[in-house]
């Protein structure tokens, strides 16, 4: 249900009206999307990045971040272990990071895919357009790749070198590549207005994304942003649902840095009041013996916290949310080859 720039800003900004629209956002969510959950299992390979955003802890000039990089047996082995516990999407995240060749991922993609009957989806950032094609071929299936903010001039203060432009044609080129793309943004950017979420909701409704994953600004210390405040938590809901109203049936994530900044329930309160359908927990390990000691933190925001898949399963039964068995594809290609 098409929404203008107008209605959209009136729900952003007067909280009075928020029950209304958190229960039409759940009565949309409903219709389209039905009482099922899914699970997304994912495996954070690698936190060196070569861009350097300003919101992001993995920045390449943070010297402080303590580096990891997994290497193709335990990205595998872990695949493993996610499709052994049912869930059916594997989605490989990392930063920037041109150490994973071409030849190295579709090697991983590929032997991910002999061994399980799952879907993988990929956010790897902007890569070589030939890249997107032989991730492809190997048989990935999605890809997410957030817009972060509609606003050209605040996109490229917080993302120095990189031009909002280029990451729209890249989501464009992704689409007509075939893969099912997933975009979203961050709540409460320093400088950003409501107008500029506005944008934001309206590029969801006219790209019509096959999921989005929307989050909050977190302050990181050991970034140049360190001293703004986190993003606001009910705002974020609105935007949640004024989303989940104006894409109907796109899967839409709650992020970790959702739990984040509202620890307890914040999730959860994504799903009864946002309209999301999607969790995405942390399946990285972390490796203590004698011999040696490995932890894999992905840390974009501080001290972020991952919901394990036994919380995340907390999380949408309180929902009332039955979790899927399937795959969890795009619910708009179902609807086009339906």
């Amino acid at each position: 249900m098409p929404l203008t720039k107008d209605e959209i800003i009136y729900h952003l900004t007067h909280k009075e009206a928020e029950e209304e629209l958190f229960h039409k956002a759940n009565a949309v969510r409903e219709r389209h999307c039905g009482k099922i959950a899914h699970l997304r299992g994912v495996i954070h390979f690698s936190n060196y990045c070569r861009c350097d955003d300003l919101y992001c802890g993995l920045r390449r000039s943070n010297a402080k971040m303590k580096r990891f990089r997994m290497d193709e047996e335990t990205i595998i082995s872990l695949a493993d272990e996610i499709a052994r516990a049912g869930i059916k999407t594997i989605v490989l995240q990392s930063g920037e990071d041109s150490f994973y060749t071409r030849e190295i991922l579709c090697r991983i993609i590929k032997e991910i895919k002999k061994r399980h009957d799952v879907a993988i989806t990929l956010s790897l950032g902007e890569r070589n357009y030939d890249d997107y094609q032989a991730f492809y071929d190997a048989g990935a299936d999605r890809y997410l790749m957030k817009h972060e903010t509609m606003n050209e001039g605040l996109y490229e203060r917080m993302r120095p070198e990189r031009k909002l432009k280029n990451r729209l044609k890249a989501l464009e080129f992704l689409r007509k590549i075939g893969y099912q793309v997933g975009t979203g943004n961050i709540v409460g950017l320093p400088g950003q207005t409501v107008e500029d979420l506005a944008k934001d909701i309206l590029f969801f409704q006219d790209f019509q994304p096959d999921m989005i994953n929307i989050g909050p600004f977190i302050p990181h210390k050991q970034t140049p942003l360190k001293d703004y405040p986190p993003g606001d938590f009910e705002l974020m809901l609105r935007v949640f649902a004024l989303t989940r109203i104006v894409t109907l049936n796109t899967h839409l994530a709650a992020a970790n840095t959702v739990a984040t900044l509202r620890p307890i329930e914040g999730q959860y309160l994504c799903f009864v009041k946002g309209g999301c359908n999607v969790l995405m927990p942390n399946c990285n390990p972390f490796i203590e013996s004698k011999e040696k000691k490995v932890e894999f933190e992905f840390q974009c925001a501080p001290k972020k916290r991952y919901v394990s898949v036994d919380e995340a399963k907390e999380i949408l039964k309180r929902a009332g949310r039955k979790i899927a068995k399937d795959k969890g594809h795009s619910l708009k290609l179902r609807r086009q080859t339906c």
